[in-house]
């Protein structure tokens, strides 16, 4: 179907990303050597792009920075497709998966040899990560996962159910299950940000992350309608609209989009707002408060406009591309 998201204009690329590619292909290939002789579900990561994905909402970071966000963009999307969206695993083994990752990434977990090759990303991942990370910061950022999991788990008793959620509830979980927090997590980790204790959480910042979190998922609900069209998965924006509101899938594309837009204006509204909190900012959080803020908004906006740049490029939504099945033991 058409739509009237507007791919935006003038967007930075990283300058690194071909050697990510790379990188990102060799990293893969390292825990799944298989794909090495399936040169057609090897071609299905390449055309996926996700290295341009990580260089379009992170312009600005160095090269084993952007090869590290590349892995974790990978990761959640075969994750995505080969465990939820348009997967048939019962929730049993979705928890112990999730268990599993979780324990990987506290350290807690070796996966074992015929472990996941997810595992075992994980636990190359981990020690990466913590390069840069402060304790801080990763036990946010695994609560993060953690909250992300339990939203795939939510969806996978949804589709046992055969129910549509709620739009209020939908619209609640749809910032979980859309990972996106981990990514922004990833801002402050690779862009080498000294967030003070507390900065994150700040009303005027947490708004806007929200915000961009949003923008980012119904947008790709709104991309994404084709490919879950065929899929027959009921956890897109536009379909949850369609059936709470009685509405033709037209109608119900173009509120998803009138939605998207106004999240879009109101993060703009709100940035521009930021100025009014700069006194606040030094007296609580310190002098480097407000370049660091600065920083991250910058991060957040290019996520906005990054992802639907990468959303009108890439084949995964105009072919239906989905990573299921790239991999045997995934």
């Amino acid at each position: 179907m058409s739509f009237h998201i507007t791919p935006p204009t003038g967007q930075t690329l990283n300058p690194h990303h071909t050697v990510a590619e790379q990188r990102n292909i060799e990293w893969v290939l390292r825990f799944c050597p298989g794909l090495a002789q399936e040169p057609a579900k090897l071609d299905r990561l390449r055309q996926a792009r996700f290295s341009r994905l990580a260089a379009l909402t992170y312009p600005r970071v160095g090269a084993d920075e952007l090869t590290l966000l590349c892995n974790w963009i990978t990761w959640l999307f075969v994750h995505d497709d080969c465990w939820c969206d348009d997967s048939d695993a019962d929730e049993a083994a979705l928890t112990q998966l999730h268990t599993q990752v979780l324990a990987t990434l506290r350290g807690e977990l070796t996966p074992a040899p015929d472990d996941t090759a997810l595992l075992h990303m994980l636990a190359e991942l981990g020690p990466r990560i913590r390069r840069w990370a402060n304790d801080g910061w990763m036990d946010h950022f695994i609560a993060d996962i953690d909250a992300y999991l339990q939203s795939n788990r939510w969806e996978a008793q949804n589709r046992r159910l055969g129910l549509t959620p709620p739009l209020a509830s939908y619209v609640k979980m749809r910032c979980f299950t859309g990972a996106m927090d981990t990514v922004f997590d990833c801002i402050e980790l690779c862009e080498h940000l000294d967030f003070a204790p507390g900065l994150r959480e700040h009303s005027a910042l947490s708004r806007l992350r929200l915000l961009a979190n949003n923008c980012v998922c119904w947008a790709n609900d709104i991309f994404s309608l084709d490919k879950e069209l065929l899929e027959h998965n009921a956890h897109n924006l536009v379909f949850v609209l369609r059936r709470e509101r009685g509405l033709t899938l037209a109608q119900a594309l173009d509120q998803a989009v009138a939605m998207h837009d106004a999240e879009l204006r109101a993060f703009e509204w709100s940035a521009a707002r930021l100025p009014d909190f700069a006194g606040e900012f030094r007296r609580q959080f310190g002098a480097r408060a407000e370049a660091a803020i600065g920083t991250y908004v910058a991060g957040l906006r290019s996520w906005m406009r990054g992802n639907i740049a990468w959303s009108w490029e890439t084949p995964r939504y105009k072919g239906c591309l989905s990573m299921r099945g790239f991999s045997a033991n995934v």
